[in-house]
């Protein structure tokens, strides 16, 4: 006898699993509330008089969905236009002009392609850390790598720069390909999506990027800080690098309560006496 209940669950599964993807898309916003919101999500306590600001070109900022990265939405950054990330990767940059992201903003070359977000907000005493997750991503790998075109990329808490690969070294170019003609030497944390072939190459045009980083830093308490996403062509102002920040992600960990010195020396102070009473009660035993 057909378990009716088992074949309704078995042919949902079945639908779903037919069912095409979600597209991924990218729609450029320079509307610096849109973006903020899209930042922050529900673990913002002790966090409060959130501000942004940008600067670079409008078609340069922008909000994601249904990425093929991991990170399900969020806001994307890029030297050149964040609608031209989403397609199909057919070239890669042998030829500079001919790739598939090459905008230059110019008239000032990689100055003109300087796109930056700075998160301005004050955290009281109860938080310690902000966190969230990215994905940097560009159109000068892998050729480009271990050259002069090393896009500049930070994540500045306060001024200081902690994007960081997952063994400590900065997020660059460089660390993630030292040696386009050595690709053993590749960086872990580093994805190749070659034109045709790559693993994304079908939703994203990028030609690499990395595996979903984490961001850590530690916050000034009762203070004013400021988060800058910052991200710059080097060398010229061809070939497209962006960064991805996952929707919601941006957060903190709360403060750990440290006990007060003399509150220690008193619990220590107070052992020894008891300890010392109960040897005397023994003698006299």
């Amino acid at each position: 006898m057909i378990n009716l209940n088992k074949l309704a669950s078995l042919t949902a599964a079945l639908s779903l699993l037919a069912a095409p993807a979600m597209a991924f898309s990218v729609g450029a916003t320079n509307n610096t509330e849109t973006l903020k919101n899209k930042l922050l999500g529900n673990n913002t306590a002790g966090l409060s008089d959130f501000s942004v600001s940008i600067s670079g070109n409008s078609a340069a900022f922008g909000t994601f969905m249904n990425d093929p990265f991991g990170l399900t939405s969020g806001v994307v950054l890029s030297t050149g236009k964040v609608t031209d990330i989403p397609g199909k990767n057919r070239k890669d940059n042998v030829i500079t002009n001919s790739s598939d992201l090459n905008t230059d903003f110019g008239p000032k070359g990689e100055e003109g392609d300087l796109t930056q977000l700075n998160l301005s907000f004050f955290a009281n005493s109860t938080v310690e850390k902000l966190v969230f997750q990215y994905v940097f991503a560009s159109e000068e790998f892998p050729e480009f790598g271990g050259s002069e075109f090393n896009d500049d990329f930070e994540l500045l808490l306060n001024g200081t720069n902690l994007a960081k690969l997952s063994d400590g070294q900065i997020v660059t170019i460089n660390n993630l390909v030292p040696d386009p003609y050595n690709r053993s030497q590749d960086h872990p944390d580093y994805i190749d999506n070659p034109s045709l072939t790559g693993i994304a190459a079908n939703i994203v045009r990028l030609d690499g990027f990395t595996k979903v980083l984490g961001f850590e830093g530690l916050l000034k308490q009762n203070q004013t800080n400021v988060l800058s996403i910052r991200i710059k062509d080097v060398g010229d102002g061809n070939l497209d690098s962006a960064v991805f920040i996952k929707g919601g992600s941006v957060g903190t960990v709360p403060a750990q309560p440290v006990p007060e010195p003399m509150t220690v020396a008193g619990l220590m102070a107070g052992g020894a006496m008891l300890a010392a009473g109960r040897k005397l009660r023994g003698r006299k035993n």
